[in-house]
C-alpha cells in the first residue's frame, strides 16, 4: 500500500508539472472603433456565479487573461455608461478572442447591472435593500447616501429606522463606535465603493441579540489586480466654516488586497437653545416661579482617522485578514454659555444669572482585529475564527463659573467648580463561526465571547475665592465589568414559493459595577434566548406575504451606567444610572409587497424595561436633571407603506410613510413615586428624487424632503420637524474627477422643540442647530480607479456602548 500510496504521489506531481496553463488576449472598442480604457474583464468558471479572476484594458483596449487552464470559461466585459457583455470561450491554447464591441447603456433594465444607471430597491424577508453602486449617488461618501436612504432617518448624529435606534454594521461586521464617531466614519468612506445599503428591520440569530434593526452597508469586492487611489475635500458653510479632507488607497495582487485611508475634519459647531422650566409650589398646581433662558453652545473638534485592512490568501482554501482603525480626536472643546431670567408667579422679574460651563476632551479609540477563514469543502462550508481588541481613553476637564444679579443688574452671588475625569475602556472578543448547506437551505452557526473592563474616575474641586478644595462627595470612581457568552443557529431555505428563515441565539451576561460613592452596583447575572422566525409567501409574480418576530435585547451604554455628572450650570446636569437594567424587546410584524416597488408594513412592538433619558425638575431644590432610566412600559403599533421606483430613465423617486401610536409608562421621581404615561399618534414622511439631468447621467440633482409630525422619547415630546435638502453632482474626465454641490435644510425648519409636561413637570427647550448648511466638495481618483476595494469594518464588539 505504501509503494501504491507513493506512485500516486509521483504520477500526481507529473501531471502537475507538466499541465498546460494558457492565456487569453483581446481588444475592447466603442461602436466607433475606438479603444476603451480601464474595462472590467471578469473570468468565471463554466456555471459560477463569481469571478475567480480579472483583468482591465490598458490605454490601446487591449486585455491578458494569464494562468489558465484547458477548459470552458464564462468572460464578462463592462465599464460605466456601456451595456455589460458576455462571451463564453474554450481554452485549449492560446487564444485571441478578437474585438469586443461594447453599446452604450440607454435604459435601465430591471433585475439587470446597467451601469450609469439609477438607483433601484429590492424588497425580501424584512429586507430592504438600496442599490447604490455606479449611480449619481456613488459621487460623495457614504454618510450622504444614509441620509437618502428609505426609511432611515437622521437626527445629527443618531440613525434611526422605524423609530428606534439602529445598529450599523459594515459588510456584516458592526462599526462598534459612538453615534457622533460612526457618522466621522461614514463621513469619511468613499461612497463609490458602496454597492448597497441594506435596512434590516428584523435581524436574523447571527447579529447580535442587542442589534434590533440594522443598517448593514455592502462594499463591493476586489476582482482586479492593482492599485487605485483617491483624494477628496468638502468644505461646509453654515454659521461657521468647516472642512474635511482625506485620502484613500487600495493595492491587489494575487495573494493580498490591502486598503488603507486618512482623514483629518477641523469643525466648528453652533447650537442655540431656549429653555423654559415652570416650577410648583408644594401643592404641585400654584407656579412657584418660571425660569427663561437662552444657550449658545460652541464645538471646536480636531479629528484624525485612520484605517489600514489586509486581506492575505494563503491558497484556494485559506486567508488571514488584519485590520486597524484609530480615531483621535484631541483638544475638543465646548464653550456653553447660558442666560436666565427667574419670574415669580405674576411674571415679575426677580433675578438673573449668567453661566459658562467649558469643557475640554481628549478622546482615542483603537481598534485591531485578526481573522483567519478557512473553506472546508468543495460545497463551500465556511469557518471563520476573529479576535478583537478595543482600547478606549477618554480625558475631559470641565469648567462651571455661575453668577447671580438682582434685577437691577447689581451683583449677588457666585458660584465656581470644576471637574476633572478619565475613562479608560478595554474590550476583548473573540468568535468562530461556520456556514454550511443542511437540507438544500443555508445553515449557519457560531460562538462568541466578550470582555469589557472599564475604569472611570472624577475628581470634583469647588472654587471659593479664587481657592480650590476637593469634594469627596461629589467625586467617584467607577469600575466596571462584563463578560457575554454567546451562541446562535441559523436556518435558511427557500421552496416552490415559500422563504423561510428560523433562528436562536442565547446569551449568558454576567455583570458587576462597583462605585466608590454608591457602594457595590448593579451587579447582574442573566440567561437570555432570542428567538426569530421569518416566513414569506409568493402569492403570485407581483404578489408576496410575509410575516416574522423577533426577540431581542439592548444592554445600557457604559456612558449611561456611569453615575457622573456633566453640568450644563449648576442648577441644570445629566448623569447616568448604575442600576439601569437591560431592555428586552419583542417585535411581529405582518408585511405586503407589491409588483416589488409597493410595500405595506403592520407591525407591534413591545419593549420591557426601555432605555431612555427622562428630564426630572425638583421643585424644592430647583435642579433640572437629565438621567438614564428604564421604562416600565414601551410599546408601538405603525403601519407603514412605501414606494420606490424609476418612473422613467432620468427620475427614481422613494418614498416611505408610517402612520405610528408610541405609548410609553415610567416612574416620575419628582412625583411622590408616581407613574405617568406618555403617548402620542404621528406620522413620519420622506420624500427622495434622484433626477439625472444629462444624457449619460454625470449630472445629477437629489431632492429630499422629511417630515415628523410628532415622537416621543421618555418623557419628552418632539413636534413638527422638517427637512428639505437639494445637491447636485457632476463628474469628469470619464468619472476620474467629481464635484458636488448643494444646501441642507434650505428652509432652515430642521429645528427641534421638545417639551417635558406631565403631573408636577413642565419643562421645554427648542433647538436650532447649524442645520442649513452649504456645502461643497470634490473628489479625484488616480491609479486604475475602475478596481473595487475591500473596505470593510472590524468586527469589535461592544465597542459602540462607548457613548459620551
Amino acid at each position: 500500500m505504501k509503494e501504491l500510496r507513493l506512485l500516486y504521489l509521483l504520477m500526481f506531481c507529473a501531471t502537475s508539472m507538466f499541465a498546460q496553463e494558457y492565456s487569453i488576449t483581446g481588444k475592447v472598442s466603442d461602436t466607433n472603433n475606438k479603444p476603451i480604457s480601464f474595462v472590467n474583464v471578469l473570468v468565471f468558471e463554466e456555471n459560477a456565479d463569481e469571478a475567480f479572476k480579472g483583468s482591465t484594458t490598458n490605454e490601446e483596449g487591449f486585455f491578458k487573461l494569464e494562468a489558465l487552464e484547458e477548459k470552458t470559461y464564462k468572460l464578462t466585459f463592462s465599464y460605466v455608461g456601456y451595456q455589460t457583455i458576455t462571451k463564453t470561450v474554450t481554452v485549449s491554447s492560446e487564444e485571441n478572442i478578437g474585438t469586443i464591441t461594447l453599446n452604450n447603456s440607454t435604459e435601465n433594465l430591471e433585475e439587470t447591472v446597467v451601469y450609469a444607471k439609477q438607483p433601484t430597491i429590492t424588497r425580501k424577508g424584512g429586507k430592504l435593500v438600496f442599490n447604490v453602486a455606479n449611480t449619481s449617488l456613488s459621487i460623495g461618501n457614504s454618510f450622504d447616501i444614509i441620509k437618502k436612504t428609505p426609511g432611515v432617518l437622521v437626527f445629527g448624529d443618531n440613525i434611526s429606522i422605524k423609530n428606534q435606534p439602529t445598529t450599523v454594521y459594515l459588510n456584516d461586521k458592526r462599526i462598534y463606535l459612538s453615534p457622533s464617531e460612526t457618522v466621522v466614519f461614514l463621513r469619511n468612506l468613499d461612497a463609490s465603493i458602496i454597492e448597497s445599503v441594506e435596512v434590516i428591520t428584523s435581524p436574523s440569530a447571527k447579529y447580535d441579540a442587542e442589534a434590533g434593526t440594522i443598517l448593514n452597508i455592502n462594499t463591493t469586492r476586489p476582482v482586479d489586480p492593482g492599485y487605485k487611489g483617491s483624494v477628496n475635500g468638502t468644505y461646509r458653510q453654515a454659521v461657521f466654516a468647516k472642512y474635511q479632507i482625506g485620502t484613500s488607497h487600495f493595492y491587489k495582487n494575487d495573494w493580498l488586497n490591502f486598503y488603507g485611508s486618512y482623514s483629518y475634519n477641523p469643525k466648528k459647531l453652533n447650537r442655540d437653545q431656549e429653555s423654559y422650566i415652570r416650577f410648583f409650589e408644594p401643592d404641585e398646581t400654584s407656579t412657584a416661579s418660571i425660569w427663561e433662558g437662552d444657550f449658545n453652545r460652541q464645538t471646536k473638534s480636531y479629528a484624525h482617522q485612520a484605517n489600514v485592512f489586509t486581506d492575505f490568501t494563503l491558497d484556494e482554501n485559506n486567508s488571514i485578514t488584519l485590520g486597524a482603525s484609530l480615531l483621535l480626536s484631541p483638544n475638543t472643546t465646548y464653550d456653553n454659555s447660558q442666560f436666565f431670567e427667574i419670574f415669580n408667579a405674576q411674571r415679575q422679574l426677580d433675578s438673573t444669572f449668567t453661566s459658562h460651563s467649558d469643557l475640554e476632551k481628549d478622546l482615542s479609540n483603537l481598534t485591531v482585529n485578526v481573522g483567519y477563514a478557512t473553506t472546508l469543502d468543495e460545497d463551500g462550508s465556511l469557518l471563520s475564527i476573529g479576535a478583537n481588541y478595543i482600547a478606549y481613553n477618554s480625558d475631559q476637564y470641565q469648567n462651571v463659573i455661575t453668577d447671580y444679579f438682582l434685577p437691577n443688574g447689581n451683583f449677588l452671588r457666585n458660584n465656581s467648580f470644576y471637574t476633572l475625569s478619565d475613562q479608560k475602556t478595554n474590550i476583548l472578543t473573540g468568535n468562530a463561526d461556520l456556514s454550511t448547506t443542511l437540507f438544500s437551505g443555508s445553515f449557519d452557526a457560531g460562538i462568541k465571547y466578550s470582555s469589557i473592563d472599564t475604569d472611570t474616575g472624577l475628581d470634583f474641586f469647588d472654587v471659593v475665592n479664587n481657592s480650590q478644595s476637593f469634594n469627596p462627595e461629589l467625586s467617584d470612581v467607577f469600575l466596571y465589568e462584563e463578560s457575554i457568552y454567546a451562541a446562535y443557529i441559523d436556518f435558511a431555505k427557500e421552496f416552490e414559493k415559500f422563504d423561510i428563515n428560523i433562528g436562536l441565539r442565547t446569551e449568558y451576561t454576567d455583570v458587576e459595577g462597583d462605585s466608590r460613592s454608591l457602594g457595590k452596583v448593579n451587579t447582574q447575572n442573566y440567561f437570555e434566548w432570542f428567538p426569530s422566525i421569518s416566513l414569506n409567501y409568493q402569492l403570485s409574480e407581483n404578489h408576496e406575504l410575509g410575516i416574522n418576530y423577533a426577540r431581542k435585547i439592548e444592554r445600557p451604554r457604559y456612558q449611561s451606567l456611569n453615575p457622573f455628572k456633566y453640568f450644563i450650570n449648576e442648577n441644570n446636569f445629566n448623569t447616568g444610572n448604575p442600576n439601569l437594567r437591560p431592555a428586552i424587546d419583542n417585535k411581529i410584524t405582518l408585511s405586503y409587497t407589491y409588483n416589488s416597488k409597493w410595500s405595506f408594513e403592520a407591525y407591534y412592538q413591545h419593549i420591557d424595561h426601555s432605555l431612555e433619558m427622562l428630564n426630572y425638575q425638583n421643585n424644592d431644590t430647583r435642579i433640572l436633571r437629565q438621567i438614564d432610566a428604564n421604562m416600565i412600559n414601551f410599546f408601538q403599533y405603525s403601519f407603514d407603506v412605501s414606494y420606490a421606483s424609476s418612473l422613467n430613465n432620468w427620475w427614481f423617486l422613494s418614498l416611505v410613510t408610517s402612520t405610528y401610536y408610541l405609548e410609553n409608562d415610567f416612574l416620575a421621581l419628582e412625583s411622590s413615586q408616581e407613574i405617568a404615561k406618555n403617548n402620542t399618534a404621528g406620522f413620519f414622511g420622506q420624500l427622495y428624487n434622484n433626477i439625472s439631468l444629462s444624457k449619460d447621467r454625470t449630472f445629477s440633482a437629489d431632492v429630499v424632503a422629511v417630515y415628523f409630525s410628532n415622537l416621543i422619547s421618555g418623557s419628552l415630546d418632539y413636534n413638527n420637524i422638517f427637512n428639505f435638502s437639494v445637491s447636485f453632482r457632476k463628474s469628469f474626465w470619464d468619472n476620474k474627477a467629481s464635484v458636488f454641490m448643494g444646501v441642507d435644510d434650505i428652509f432652515n425648519t430642521n429645528n427641534v422643540p421638545v417639551t417635558s409636561r406631565y403631573l408636577n413637570q413642565d419643562n421645554s427647550y427648542f433647538t436650532m442647530p447649524e442645520s442649513r448648511v452649504f456645502k461643497v466638495g470634490f473628489t479625484y481618483n488616480f491609479g486604475n480607479f475602475q478596481l473595487n476595494d475591500n473596505q470593510r469594518s472590524l468586527d469589535n464588539d461592544e465597542n459602540n456602548r462607548l457613548e459620551n
